[in-house]
């Protein structure tokens, strides 16, 4: 799919590559098998009364990455919610990005994945691909009590050193409302928290209204 060019993290990154005259190449890095969360989710938990359809954010740097916890709350039973995630468009960076292409299945040992290529076009291309994976903890597909989705960076430009995320979905008490962890690692060349933290968001809220049947938003 091709978008109008965006302001990015990646477009900067782009650009200043071409400045500076800088030449880049491109990276494998593995990806282990599994779809175990990248770590505990530390961004609280909606306490008391009715849920919110919000997403709550925290941040902090490492030493060798950038890394954001989200936890939010989809007013939709899990199925639907689990559904929609299965949707390449919802869960694609496309908001960062110019150009992007999926193939679906790459994985046949997963419920489900698919592997996607982007490309930020500003002077220089900027392209690189990710896996993501798919899989029903507990209950089923259609009726998941807990699910999961991993996802990573496996092959592109040298200036992207690490994308991983994991995305857990929850039933909670309410049998129409979904809890959301969301957990993402980033080390680029002009990235950081408050680029991760604007996919997130986008990638929430675009989860939310294909979840109640709407189209997803326009980027901001």
């Amino acid at each position: 799919m091709r978008r109008p060019g965006r302001t990015s993290w990646v477009a900067t990154a782009a650009l200043a590559t071409a400045a500076l005259g800088g030449c880049f190449g491109d990276t494998t890095t593995e990806f282990p098998p599994g779809l175990e969360p990248l770590e505990d989710d530390t961004a609280p938990a909606q306490q008391g009364g009715s849920y919110t359809e919000t997403l709550t954010m925290v941040d902090g740097e490492l030493t060798n990455y950038t890394w954001v916890h989200g936890r939010g709350y989809i007013l939709a039973d899990p199925g639907t919610v689990w559904a929609a995630s299965k949707d390449v468009d919802v869960m694609a960076s496309a908001c960062s990005t110019d150009t992007y292409s999926a193939e679906v299945g790459v994985e046949p040992e997963y419920e489900y994945g698919f592997r996607i290529s982007y490309e930020v076009d500003q002077v220089i291309t900027i392209a690189w691909d990710e896996l993501w994976r798919y899989g029903t903890i507990e209950g089923t597909p259609s009726a998941p009590t807990l699910a999961m989705i991993r996802y990573q960076k496996v092959f592109g430009s040298e200036l992207i050193q690490l994308i991983e995320g994991s995305v857990q979905l929850h039933a909670t008490d309410d049998p129409d409302v979904t809890e959301i962890e969301t957990i993402e690692h980033l080390a680029a060349a002009g990235g950081g928290a408050s680029d991760i933290r604007a996919s997130m968001q986008y990638r929430f809220d675009s989860l939310a209204a294909v979840a109640h049947g709407q189209p997803q938003p326009p980027c901001p």
